[in-house]
């Protein structure tokens, strides 16, 4: 099968194409002079110029297109919403134009679309988001449907370890604090469900497998605060937990809002019979690949 991942030097993007490249042709897009995972043949290319899209698309005539590219920053959305669109919707647009009907397509959404709704199911169809980050992520899911009527758009939460020296994860800079021994707080309020990257890679391609299209929640089917999360790394890994120190989200002057309770639930997924890491064996994943 013939792949492309767009963000493809991005957390996600790397790990689909270190994942899936032993046993499909993988095209990693990607906007740097280099490619920093493998696959079986790489891009720079700046995904807002519609035309190239289309011409590197054509060229290649891939079987699946996974969109990972987007402009993940939830302050840089907030402080910069022109560059959201273009990033989040703009480049949506150009994805998924330049799929044939042939093409199947995964769009990687985000938990934040739901924002301060209490339904947090694929069924509801009065989303709430209230930054700028879930509100163009909203707009590209949109897109994906209006462009691409069988696509998959998948609403997830993920961490994982970065390839691009230059960025570092949330859960990476947990395990490099604990690591060096230093003090760290997280919330105790802010309440979310985290899958591991390589586990969303292979529910990705289930869903692929089965011919699945539409809209469907993939995080960990039991929540945990940010706390809970750094405690239960800290305990995989052996760290001192003395250091994590307990916090709370509405101590913090985020430009960005955030919704405290980011959980999703996962009863579709569990219908289709694809089995769901919990954030514990996501984490025991995670520790994996050190």
């Amino acid at each position: 099968m013939k792949i492309i991942i767009t963000g493809a030097n991005g957390m996600l993007g790397s790990s689909l194409c270190q994942l899936y490249h032993n046993k499909h042709k993988v095209h990693a897009l990607h906007r740097d002079k280099e490619c920093f995972t493998a696959c079986s043949a790489d891009y720079s290319l700046d995904l807002t110029e519609k035309s190239k899209v289309g011409d590197v698309f054509n060229q290649i005539n891939p079987d699946l297109v996974i969109h990972c590219a987007s402009l993940t920053s939830l302050e840089r959305c907030e402080q910069n919403p022109d560059l959201a669109m273009s990033a989040n919707v703009s480049v949506s647009e150009n994805v998924t134009r330049s799929c044939s009907a042939e093409t199947k397509l995964v769009y990687i959404s985000t938990d934040q679309v739901y924002g301060l709704t209490a339904d947090r199911s694929e069924t509801n169809m009065n989303l709430k988001p209230i930054s700028q980050y879930g509100k163009t992520k909203y707009l590209g899911e949109k897109k994906c449907i209006e462009n691409s009527p069988n696509s998959i758009i998948i609403r997830t939460n993920i961490f994982g370890w970065n390839v691009n020296p230059a960025k570092v994860s949330s859960a990476e800079w947990i395990y490099n604090s604990l690591n060096c021994g230093e003090r760290i707080t997280l919330f105790t309020d802010y309440i979310f469900s985290p899958i591991y990257t390589d586990c969303l890679g292979e529910i990705i391609m289930n869903l692929v497998h089965i011919n699945f299209s539409g809209i469907i929640n993939v995080s960990s089917p039991e929540p945990c605060s940010k706390y809970e999360f750094g405690i239960q790394l800290a305990e995989e890994f052996g760290f001192d937990k003395s250091l994590i120190n307990k916090g709370l989200i509405d101590d913090h002057d985020f430009e960005a809002q955030r919704p405290k309770n980011l959980k999703l639930n996962t009863e579709k997924l569990n219908h289709l019979g694809i089995k769901i890491p919990d954030y514990r064996e996501s984490i025991k994943k995670f520790s994996q690949y050190t």
